[in-house]
């Protein structure tokens, strides 16, 4: 369980902060390279979830994540570490981004924030999403990060890890 605490506490830190420098240092909408052609920075603020999806529904997004927040919590408090290790990462990383985000939504039920913040822009995968879709990729966020880390990780524990752990 401390395991899971203090990298659930690092990974909002980073979340948080990275939001909070973010909005303290960059114009909204004004790009800022990084590193070139890997690494560009803007403010924006996102109002739905994913991709902009279900924009101004902030109250009900805000709600769901404290729901999905509790039920992944549940999930924490019944594991084992030891025993399941990816599985751990991945609840883990999923409840960092999932409550990351939470705390953005709720600041902006609030009128403290004008939605969940993003700044990173990954340029190689702005480039290959243009190039198929001819728009770029969606601006995003450590939480936005640590929810698909922690997505592909329950999926490697599932598909690698889960019929083992059965069989013994």
């Amino acid at each position: 369980m401390w395991i899971t605490l203090g990298l659930l506490t690092a990974l909002l830190l980073a979340d948080q902060v990275t939001k909070y420098l973010a909005e303290l240092l960059i114009e909204k909408n004004h790009i800022v390279n990084l590193i070139p052609h890997v690494l560009d920075s803007t403010l924006a603020y996102n109002t739905g979830a994913a991709w902009s999806m279900f924009s101004d529904a902030t109250w009900l997004l805000a709600i769901l994540s404290l729901v999905a927040s509790a039920v992944l919590v549940y999930f924490i408090t019944k594991n084992n570490w030891q025993r399941k290790k990816m599985y751990s990462t991945a609840i883990t990383l999923m409840l960092a981004g999932t409550f990351g985000n939470c705390i953005d939504r709720i600041f902006a039920c609030f009128n403290l924030r004008e939605g969940v913040v993003d700044m990173i822009i990954l340029k190689p995968l702005d480039y290959l999403w243009e190039a198929i879709t001819k728009s770029g990729f969606p601006i995003f966020n450590v939480a936005d990060m640590c929810l698909v880390i922690g997505i592909i990780c329950l999926a490697m524990d599932i598909i690698f890890f889960q019929e083992k752990r059965a069989k013994l």
